[in-house]
């Protein structure tokens, strides 16, 4: 059975780079695979979100991280070949800026890269995670564009604010 049958709960974690760079990892599986994404990955069973995050960072980028701030948690809403899906996405945010150690090759990418916000495509949802993380600086109206044209709903509950903000 996939385990995108039903809501499945997922941690990302976005990795500051050398030089102000940010670190993505190009995605093989799941419903983004073939995107270049912020390292994150599904919650197993007795694990908390951060310890998610922290081990996917490990296993994608091989970069330790130290403190991990939680800024948001969102729900992301689709399809994709395999039917429908419903992610629940803890968000964080490392504190310090580490190094992609040269020559790692990441477990279920297909790359690792440190790079400035823009000098790769982004998906959609990370345009949203970005902005709310304060690495980018994305308008409402771009991020509603870039999601609509992937058929996501996208529901962001940002840590410390009152309200939740839904994008289409």
């Amino acid at each position: 059975m996939s385990r995108y049958v039903g809501v499945l709960p997922s941690a990302l974690a976005v990795v500051p780079g050398p030089e102000g760079t940010v670190t993505f990892v190009h995605q093989t599986k799941g419903p983004y695979a073939g995107s270049w994404l912020l390292p994150g990955g599904g919650i197993e069973r007795g694990e908390t979100a951060e310890e998610t995050a922290r081990r996917e960072v490990w296993e994608e980028t091989g970069c330790r991280v130290g403190r991990l701030r939680l800024f948001a948690v969102y729900e992301f809403l689709g399809k994709w070949a395999e039917g429908d899906y419903h992610l629940v996405m803890f968000a964080f945010l490392a504190a310090e800026p580490v190094a992609v150690p040269a020559g790692f090759e990441g477990h279920n990418v297909a790359g690792v890269r440190q790079v400035r916000v823009g000098e790769l495509p982004l998906h959609s949802t990370d345009l949203q995670i970005l902005t709310d993380a304060g690495v980018a600086s994305f308008g409402r109206a771009e991020i509603d564009r870039a999601l609509l044209a992937d058929g996501i709903t996208m529901r962001a509950h940002v840590v410390g604010s009152s309200a939740g903000i839904t994008a289409p």
